[in-house]
């Protein structure tokens, strides 16, 4: 999966069952594939507190329980790989660990987010400096990219800062070209479906020089400043925006600037993290055109319209089956008409609102377990003890 790294394989069975745990920002998981059953199951592999002492913070699991996918029988690879994909996203496994904090226990979110954060930042900031600095090398930053990028920390439930170049993708996309660009200025250039697809297409012009290791930022100038950018549909954005073209391109290099001194000072590895907590969001972009979150919310809502007979007479015309549908959607709803797009985006904020409205989070978030509490509030408070006495 995106963004998750092996740490342990297992070989076959005599039954041919394997498992491989994999890891991500100090959360683990298991996978559990058994061809017999056509099962691949995603358990809790930390129950047994394997921690590493050097380590700020013992593994934790990113889902309220295990996961069990059926994947088509006698299908072939490519199917199956994206009947699982489906089932990650669901999950919200392909997108940033969302973390819903106990209220029982004042002390404990702070111990945990305290700790969360110098393993997953700070803590790389410094190694990347080689010394012990990260605050002081933020703060060098200046405010306002500071409060800024602290927005993240202020987003309920939790953002776990990880490596996710797809979501950094979108935080560069609404960083550079959607938010602190010039582009708001101009807006009245163009309506709020022009600017979805602009939105799309500047995502869509970042996401190939996201890497794991880093930003290929030279490559992100070059992909948003293009003087021949367009939307999918051909149209110009230097057209569209006509004489206040000029002004956002400026400011697109001046924010463009800003990360790469941050790189300057933070690090890649750091930079590309805090861009992903940025474009994570729940509040704001992280059911943007690209998130896990967006292609479960148009699956969902097209499988509920197609059910009703309610589905757009121009989509269900387009593709009668729900899931080609959706996957056309779901890998373009740029190319869509005015009218499907406009339903499209109807759609996914209905798809949120029916889940807060239910008493459930959108994107999906993790509540850790009562144990897991429990022991965390035994480590945080022997540690507390240690370092007073």
């Amino acid at each position: 999966m995106d963004s998750w790294s092996d740490i342990d394989d297992q070989d076959p069975d005599a039954s041919g069952q394997a498992s491989i745990e994999m890891e991500r920002s100090g959360f683990h998981i298991s996978l559990i594939w058994n061809p017999l059953t056509g099962e691949l199951t995603v358990e809790d592999p930390t129950e047994t507190w394997d921690w590493d002492v050097d380590r700020l913070l013992p593994p934790l699991y990113p889902l309220d329980g295990a996961l069990t996918v059926e994947l088509p029988a006698r299908a072939s690879q490519s199917l199956q790989c994206r009947s699982a994909r489906q089932a990650f996203a669901s999950a919200g496994l392909l997108d940033a660990t969302l973390l819903i904090l106990p209220k029982t226990n004042s002390s404990l979110p702070v111990s945990l987010i305290d700790r969360l954060l110098a393993e997953q930042v700070w803590n790389i900031i410094d190694a990347y400096r080689g010394r012990d600095d990260a605050a002081e090398a933020l703060a060098s930053l200046g405010k306002p990219f500071n409060w800024r990028i602290s927005s993240a920390l202020r987003s309920w439930p939790f953002i776990v800062p990880a490596v996710i170049p797809a979501a950094a993708a979108q935080g560069i996309a609404e960083w550079c070209w959607r938010r602190e660009s010039d582009v708001e200025d101009w807006h009245h250039k163009v309506d709020n479906l022009t600017m979805a697809r602009a939105n799309i297409a500047a995502t869509r012009a970042v996401l190939p020089h996201v890497h794991p290791e880093g930003v290929d930022w030279p490559a992100v100038r070059l992909a948003l400043t293009s003087a021949g950018r367009c939307l999918a549909d051909g149209r110009s954005l230097r057209s569209l925006f006509g004489e206040g073209w000029p002004e956002i391109i400026t400011s697109i290099h001046r924010e463009i600037d800003v990360w790469q001194r941050a790189e300057d000072a933070l690090g890649p590895v750091a930079v590309l993290r805090l861009l992903t907590w940025h474009g994570s969001r729940t509040e704001s972009i992280g059911d943007w055109w690209g998130s896990g979150w967006y292609e479960t919310a148009v699956r969902r809502a097209v499988a509920k319209a197609a059910s009703r007979d309610v589905l757009l007479a121009s989509l269900a015309q387009t593709c009668p089956d729900p899931e080609d549908l959706a996957d056309m959607i779901v890998h373009g709803p740029d190319l869509l008409d005015d009218e499907a797009l406009r339903w499209t985006i109807d759609a996914v904020q209905d798809e949120r609102r029916y889940y807060w409205h239910g008493g459930a989070v959108a994107p999906p978030a993790t509540t850790l377990s009562d144990w897991v509490i429990e022991d965390l509030s035994e480590i945080f408070d022997d540690v507390n003890t240690e370092e007073t006495s």
